[in-house]
């Protein structure tokens, strides 16, 4: 996915262009359904909360913070299995590639025609897809029900982090839907990658290529082995993004009761 393409442009001179940042509240706006924007707006509008922080508030956000940090980090290493170690897709052998790629072209020692290195891409991009699918969903998965594990403990905090907790989770419910929408659309355009690049791997293939020239497509920073590291970086990526939002509930919690 190109991100330069979906950032606004103002036009400051006759061949310039300056990117503007995006409005972070448009952003949400724009990720937010009807009802949660209505729910988070009587939320917002409510008076402010009465009461005392718990008596051991010190106490407990630095519980809470230790643990929710302890925790990232099992989760971060735990997220990425699908595409890391011996649980990550390997990588076909040379044998088996050419042996598709027959298959593909319908004869021995030529290169598929553009629907054939098609399915192709596809058939040899399926595992890695699966994986991919797998530690998003994952990365999703892990921090809602961190989220939810930690939600009594910054209530205790007070009232004020009471509140904020409230407003959070009823800010998380809102745009659920829109989010799992942008997720399936990274997976999508991780896939179309793939297929680009298997398109490119096959049409530099020598014509009288065999198993030496499909090797590399295995080896080590082959094009198969840096498809799968991107992998893991764009999950990574959503992984530390998800993480700064808990971790930024859990901060704010904090900050409102013993400040």
């Amino acid at each position: 996915m190109e991100i330069d393409a979906l950032v606004p442009v103002s036009r400051v001179g006759a061949d310039e262009r300056t990117p503007v940042p995006p409005n972070p509240a448009e952003v949400l706006a724009t990720l937010m359904d009807f009802s949660g924007s209505v729910t988070l707006a009587e939320l917002l509008q409510a008076p402010p909360p009465e009461g005392m922080p718990h008596p051991d508030a010190s106490e407990l956000a630095w519980k809470l913070q230790e643990s929710v940090r302890k925790q990232l980090g099992q989760l971060s290493t735990m997220v990425l299995r699908p595409l890391t170690g011996r649980h990550a897709p390997p990588h076909p052998a040379a044998d088996e590639l050419l042996a598709s790629l027959e298959r593909a072209a319908g004869a021995p020692g030529k290169v598929p025609d553009a629907q054939g290195v098609e399915r192709f891409a596809r058939d040899l991009g399926a595992p890695y897809f699966k994986a991919l699918y797998k530690a998003v969903q994952q990365a999703q998965v892990q921090i809602h029900s961190l989220r939810l594990r930690i939600t009594a403990e910054v209530r205790q905090l007070g009232p004020r982090a009471a509140r904020l907790e409230h407003i959070d989770a009823a800010l998380q419910r809102s745009v659920q839907g829109k989010q799992v929408e942008l997720f399936e659309r990274l997976v999508l355009a991780a896939e179309l990658t793939f297929e680009r690049a298997c398109a490119r791997a096959c049409a530099e293939l020598p014509e009288d290529f065999g198993s030496a020239e499909l090797a590399r497509w295995s080896a080590e920073d082959g094009w198969l082995d840096r498809y799968r590291e991107r992998c893991v970086r764009m999950t990574q990526a959503l992984f530390g993004h998800l993480q700064r939002g808990l971790e930024g509930l859990v901060v704010a919690a904090v900050h409102a009761e013993i400040s």
